[in-house]
């Protein structure tokens, strides 16, 4: 079994991602944004109650055996560290895929192309509030990692990041065989 973090800023595709990687492998995904949504009207501080949600959820479907990609920046270590602990309980193994992109022209439009969207209102939709966003967790994003981590870069087509990471996958899961 896997437990597939994806980790990324807002506006690098990590969502894009989670969807079509969800689909291709028939694997749930659990997007923290989609339990914000439901709680940001009824609870305040829903930011950090729909990570243990999430987690929750994830574990949840691990122990009935299917395998579970969460969707969120993953930008605070403490979530990683549940991760490690929900992973180990279930049995399974935990990896991690880290959304960027290189292009920060593009990245830009990204967000800057959020603000006709029908998104809701805890979306980044603003290349300067993003920058602001960006410098303020730096610190917090940048601990270490121990386990099997994928670097993907988004500027590249979908398909070509969804293959990479299936492949990825199917090679992690023969170099833990032998």
């Amino acid at each position: 079994m896997r437990l597939v973090l994806l980790k990324g800023l807002p506006g690098c595709g990590k969502s894009t991602i989670g969807r079509a990687l969800s689909k291709q492998l028939g694997w749930p995904l659990i997007d923290k944004d989609d339990i914000k949504d439901m709680l940001s009207p009824y609870v305040e501080g829903a930011g950090g109650y729909s990570y243990d949600i999430m987690m929750s959820l994830a574990r949840r479907q691990l122990l009935q055996g299917l395998n579970v990609i969460c969707d969120s920046p993953l930008l605070y270590a403490m979530t990683y560290k549940r991760a490690q602990v929900i992973a180990s309980e279930a049995g399974a193994d935990l990896v991690l895929v880290e959304c960027h992109c290189s292009d920060t022209e593009q990245w830009r439009q990204r967000i800057d192309s959020r603000k006709t969207s029908a998104l809701v209102t805890h979306s980044q939709v603003d290349w300067e509030k993003m920058a602001d966003y960006r410098r303020a967790v730096a610190c917090e994003a940048n601990y270490e990692i121990r386990h099997p981590l994928l670097m993907i870069d988004t500027v590249r087509d979908l398909e070509t990041c969804v293959g990479e990471i299936v492949e990825w996958l199917e090679q992690e899961a023969v170099v833990r065989i032998l």
